[in-house]
């Protein structure tokens, strides 16, 4: 198992590099032209699509809670959904699933090494875009007005990753129950986008407020208190349960799936 983790980690190599570039685009743009901005951002805290979408601009820590605690993770997730439904479906597809399922190895074993590149590959990509946060925050610290430290802003970067690690979870579960990676992806992203505007929307909607413990975002506080004082611990415990019961579902129907036929785990092949 301890082989397949490292090729599985060989091949996202240049996935953890583009990747992690990616998310440090937001510190090294958004972050560090808040000094020159602070006053325009301000006088914007009080529009609707921006309080629709849960930005928050009152604030230095609420400008870094809406840029970077909401906005990397809803990019990151999407790796999550690229590698949670490419990992089983996708190989499934491509023909190399079959090669790996020969090995002496249960497939519990093939699913949790692949479950743990993911989890390895991700928490690179945070840890990198934390350290760049903090680099830039000490950068501009004289130039703003806050009471944050640094150590604020690179913990609240790392306390995003939950939402990823349920994201990719989901993803991969959706990958071994679904009959193709394209159905399995569609509706990740589905669940992506609906948590995200839902989790805003039922913050002011009355009629959403019932489905609101349903969003992942819900779990994901990007307020300026939270940014100073750190994430809810049951929130995380939330988002880190979904992943686990996620990974244990795609455990549980990849053992059963049938694999090259593209079958949903009710059906089964009829002899002719």
């Amino acid at each position: 198992m301890l082989r397949l983790l490292w090729q599985e980690l060989v091949f996202r190599r240049n996935a953890i590099i583009g990747w992690s570039l990616g998310l440090c685009f937001f510190p090294l743009v958004y972050v560090s032209i808040y000094p020159s901005v602070a006053e325009e951002m301000a006088s914007l805290a009080d529009l609707e699509i921006y309080q629709a979408m849960g930005i928050t601009l009152g604030t230095f820590a609420d400008f870094v809670g809406s840029i970077l605690i909401i906005f990397m993770p809803l990019v990151a997730a999407i790796y999550g959904i690229i590698n949670g439904t490419g990992t089983l479906a996708g190989e499934e597809e491509d023909g190399r699933l079959e090669m790996v399922v020969t090995l002496p190895l249960p497939r519990w074993q093939i699913v949790a090494a692949k479950a743990i590149a993911f989890v390895i590959s991700s928490l690179i990509m945070f840890l990198v875009a934390s350290v760049v946060s903090l680099l830039v925050f000490q950068a501009i610290e004289s130039q703003i007005e806050t009471e944050m430290v640094g150590m604020d802003l690179f913990t609240a970067v790392m306390f995003a990753w939950p939402l990823v690690f349920a994201v990719g979870m989901l993803s991969m579960f959706l990958a071994a129950f679904c009959a193709n990676r394209r159905i399995a992806a569609m509706i990740a992203a589905a669940v992506l986008v609906v948590s995200y505007f839902g989790s805003n929307l039922a913050a002011s909607t009355t009629v959403l407020e019932p489905f609101e413990p349903f969003f992942l975002f819900t779990y994901l506080d990007a307020s300026g208190p939270a940014i100073m004082e750190g994430q809810q611990t049951g929130d995380m415990l939330v988002l880190l349960g979904v992943g686990l019961v996620s990974f244990a579902l795609a455990v549980f129907f990849f053992q059963r799936r049938n694999l090259t036929v593209g079958a949903w785990p009710w059906q089964r092949a009829h002899v002719s």
